[in-house]
């Protein structure tokens, strides 16, 4: 049986070398995809036991494409491979995934921007 993989979630993983000579929580990478944006996704993901598995590009966006249909979260897409590569150094510089997760509800978040009211955003 394959192990169940998923993004760093500070909220129960801790930071840990995987082989960077420092504690790391994600290492992430944009893929083309063929409507042409860049998606984000990690290349280091956590086992139920909390620990890290790194995998190369190729598998670490097929777990990402089964992550995102498994649980309806999104990782986050841009226009071009610059931008990709902008929200990445970004991340970083903010702290990256200990400080927040990288794959979102991004149903909530539209609902959010298209509400027209506060309280119809917290539906």
């Amino acid at each position: 049986m394959a192990k169940k993989l998923e993004p760093f979630d500070y909220r129960k993983h801790k930071p840990q070398d995987v082989g960077k000579g420092e504690p790391s929580t994600e290492i992430i990478t944009g893929v083309g995809l063929a409507d042409g944006q860049e998606i984000i996704i990690p290349t280091v993901w956590w086992d139920e036991k909390g620990n890290p598995t790194v995998l190369d590009v190729k598998d670490a966006f097929k777990q990402a494409l089964k992550y995102e249909k498994e649980t309806g979260l999104q990782f986050p897409r841009k226009a071009t491979p610059e931008e990709a590569t902008a929200f990445a150094i970004a991340r970083s510089k903010a702290g990256g995934a200990s400080k927040g997760l990288l794959a979102r509800d991004t149903s909530k978040e539209q609902q959010a921007k298209t509400a027209k009211t506060f309280v119809e955003a917290l539906r």
